[in-house]
């Protein structure tokens, strides 16, 4: 068990390799922001934290208090200077035996390796303990190399590696140190400024423990738990590999993914045995899926939970939405803003639900609209059929009540309600309350125009045309000559 130790967390730094203006620290790995990393790991450990900001300050204290609110302390670095002169800054808050410094751009580190560490440290009674790596980078300068030396180990930093070659498999250091308060107290003056990069780098702390006489330990740890995150490569890569361990875990609890190279899923999801997530599928920000699920290719699920026994077609989008059991949705449905979907139901092809609740057994099962609107059990709805809840102003509900029918291509203009088991024709738009059990309708009349097509066509003008011709008598040209009956002048 871990006793006497503080922890300061380094999340000063300003990202320069990222190249995006913002601080690293605030992007997301598998759905989490980086800084909650570490943050979680010596939260779970029960170690009081300080974190040294700097660059974007406000932007990181945010992400960190809308999680962990008022949980921990801050010390500003208004000038960034190195680390060494970050963990200098948070002396006033030194009051425990030994100190545990991290960087905050380490997701992968696991809780074992901290306890190793401190176990590690207070057997040998160390003044520094620290972990280190064979680096697997095939760039090799993104991290400060371990050297060994006859007078102990010395930490060449990476602007000093630039002119070097570096082994393939070179030890580097990790950046997680674990110091004795008094040792720190006492030596942590004695760092110089770096030439090369113009900084205070605490990783001298090493030589000048060894130069010191003074007992180092460190410990081995596989690469991967020590990456740390300055480019966007960078982060790509370690998301890989903590997506990886995602899918792993979940395939151990029963669940079979389809390409599981190609599904995204968050750090905060649960998926029930038995199910089985298709290609290309996201399951995101807290999603819970049921037993003997099925989410098809393609399909998204944020902030979603299924019942058991839902089956998710193709190319679906459900976000805050709640479905129960037995249920088919899809494909190509989109369910959003805090929609409820009750038990057997259908919701098909091209429909969309917002603000809505559909009770049991409940279909929809294609090309619909239905927002803000309160369904109950046993409804069908007809292909093409919306709720119309905006009025240009406001929202307004549309409540339809159990086993009603609603016929296709219907337009339900809310405020209104449709009484239990009634039936609304096809085609009609509805702007009244229906009773229960009644029949509304409310579209034009049919008008059936006899032979009227042939008009349209345009074939009644060729035919009569053509008789008004046939009708006349053939034209005579007769000239000056005189018509019998014609009168005689004189």
């Amino acid at each position: 068990m871990i006793a006497d130790v503080q922890a300061v967390l380094l999340a000063g730094g300003m990202a320069k390799r990222f190249n995006s203006g913002k601080t690293n620290l605030t992007e997301k790995l598998c759905g989490k922001e980086l800084i909650l990393y570490p943050l979680s790991l010596l939260k779970s450990l029960n170690i009081p934290t300080t974190i040294v900001v700097g660059f974007q300050a406000n932007s990181i204290k945010k992400t960190v208090e809308s999680n962990y609110p008022n949980t921990f302390s801050y010390i500003e670095q208004p000038v960034q200077d190195g680390t060494a002169h970050a963990v200098q800054l948070s002396k006033p808050t030194w009051n425990h035996q030994d100190i545990l410094i991290m960087k905050a751009d380490v997701p992968l580190l696991k809780k074992e390796l901290i306890e190793s560490l401190y176990k590690k440290h207070k057997e040998t009674k160390a003044a520094i303990s620290f972990v280190y790596a064979h680096n697997n980078d095939p760039s090799g300068f993104s991290y400060d190399k371990l050297v060994k030396t006859d007078n102990g180990f010395h930490i060449k930093t990476a602007p000093e590696l630039a002119n070097e070659t570096v082994e393939d498999c070179c030890c580097i250091d990790g950046g997680v140190y674990l110091l004795s308060k008094t040792f720190l107290e006492q030596y942590i003056t004695q760092i110089e400024r770096k030439e090369q990069t113009n900084e205070y780098h605490l990783s001298d702390l090493v030589a000048i423990a060894s130069q010191a006489q003074k007992t180092v330990t460190t410990i081995s740890v596989p690469f991967d738990q020590i990456r740390g995150i300055s480019t966007f490569q960078e982060l790509w890569a370690t998301e890989q590999i903590k997506r990886s361990e995602l899918i792993k875990y979940w395939m151990d609890r029963g669940v079979r993914f389809s390409a599981a190279q190609t599904v995204h899923i968050d750090l905060d999801i649960k998926i029930g045995s038995g199910s089985f997530i298709g290609c290309s599928a996201h399951l995101t920000q807290g999603t819970i899926v049921g037993n003997n699920c099925t989410v098809g290719p393609f399909s998204i699920l944020k902030n979603t939970q299924l019942g058991d026994n839902v089956h998710i077609e193709p190319y679906s989008i459900l976000h805050d939405t709640k479905v129960g059991n037995e249920c088919t949705i899809g494909p190509f449905a989109h369910l959003q803003e805090k929609t409820i979907i009750g038990n057997n139901c259908q919701i098909g092809n091209f429909v969309e639900i917002k603000r809505s609740t559909i009770g049991d057994r409940t279909k929809a099962k294609h090309l619909a609209y239905l927002g803000d609107a309160q369904i109950g059990s046993g409804v069908n709805v007809g292909a093409g059929s919306i709720t119309c809840n905006y009025d240009g102003k406001a929202k307004h509900t549309t409540t339809i009540n159990d086993n009603a029918f609603i016929g296709t291509n219907n337009s339900i203009v809310a405020p209104v309600t449709i009484g239990k088991g009634s039936f609304t024709a096809a085609g009609s738009v509805i702007t009244n309350d229906v009773p229960k059990e009644a029949l509304a309708i409310a579209r034009a009349k049919q008008i059936n125009k006899e032979g009227y097509a042939r008009k349209l066509r345009g074939e009644d003008d060729i035919a009569s045309t053509k008789n008004s011709q046939e009708s006349k008598p053939p034209f005579l040209f007769m000239g000056a000559a005189k018509s019998p009956t014609s009168p005689t002048t004189k």
